[in-house]
């Protein structure tokens, strides 16, 4: 994983973090602390800019999975927004897709709860 940028709040009570590059087991060891801490300071509420993933792993596939169950035991939810190429197939390849909500953009999310 290259970076990830937190955007400022929306006014919905989603918070959106975009992610760039790949997800992979060596940016899986370096995000998994800092997301789950910010979902204990930020709320549950996760949306997840996958626009510019360009690759994921089993490793990162099973951090979606475990961030979608923390936020879910607090009432929230994840969304995963315009994932594309291989992350895309991926998530449908592993039926995933039924299990996140999967949005186009960010502008989705007034509508997604």
């Amino acid at each position: 994983m290259e970076t990830w940028t937190a955007q400022p709040p929306s006014p919905t009570r989603w918070w959106v973090l975009g992610l760039r590059g790949e997800l992979d087991l060596h940016a899986v060891r370096h995000l998994r602390e800092p997301l789950l801490t910010q979902i204990e300071t930020r709320g549950p509420w996760l949306a997840l800019d996958l626009s510019e993933v360009r690759f994921i792993d089993t490793t990162g596939v099973g951090l979606l999975v475990r961030l979608l169950h923390r936020v879910r035991d607090r009432n929230g939810d994840l969304a995963l927004i315009a994932p594309g190429g291989q992350v895309l197939r991926i998530l449908r390849w592993t039926n995933l897709t039924r299990l996140f909500r999967v949005l186009d953009t960010a502008d989705a999310l007034d509508d997604a709860g």
